[in-house]
């Protein structure tokens, strides 16, 4: 019974050593890894740079103040369209500051034409039909998806409801 008493103790010895051998060996890692961590910034000579946090682009207040003059063959065919329906509503009397007053919905201006075609088809599946028009902007082409025109009606207001619904940002333009 003594020899089992002795390889017992021995065991207990040899474990207790093994776990403290492990502890140790964590944590000398856990310092060459905080050692590492903090070489690997870089030490600049240099003044210190200020961070700057993402710009913040006003794209959609900036816009609202503006009055965009869009000139299109479309706006005519609109006019007269809107102009033949009052006309058929009205027994053929002309409402003509109705039919003067024709808009169109931005509802965005993308770099790449891949998120614009992107935003016409997320329009397509609400029912809306835009229109992708490129602009020129200091040099830079913007891809414009427009809704519209618009003559200042029902439909009208409900097209702008559905894209607040669906939380499609938009900038309201008057062609004419």
């Amino acid at each position: 019974m003594t020899e089992a008493k002795k390889t017992s103790l021995w065991v207990w010895i040899s474990l207790v050593l093994i776990i403290g051998l492990f502890v140790s060996f964590i944590f000398f890692l856990d310092q060459k890894i905080v050692k590492t961590g903090r070489q690997s910034e870089p030490v600049s000579t240099k003044e210190p740079v200020q961070k700057i946090g993402k710009p913040k682009i006003d794209f959609y207040e900036v816009l609202k103040e503006r009055n965009f003059e869009v000139p299109d063959d479309r706006t005519e065919r609109v006019k007269n369209k809107t102009a033949e329906k009052k006309n058929a509503q009205e027994g053929g009397q002309k409402n003509q500051a109705t039919a003067d007053k024709l808009f169109l919905l931005q509802a965005g201006s993308f770099k790449k034409q891949e998120d614009a075609e992107r935003m016409k088809v997320k329009l397509a599946f609400l029912g809306l039909e835009a229109t992708i028009k490129k602009a020129g902007v200091n040099g830079v082409n913007y891809h414009r998806v427009e809704l519209g025109p618009f003559a200042d009606d029902g439909f009208f207001s409900k097209v702008k409801n559905q894209l607040i619904m669906n939380d499609i940002p938009y900038i309201q333009k008057s062609v004419n």
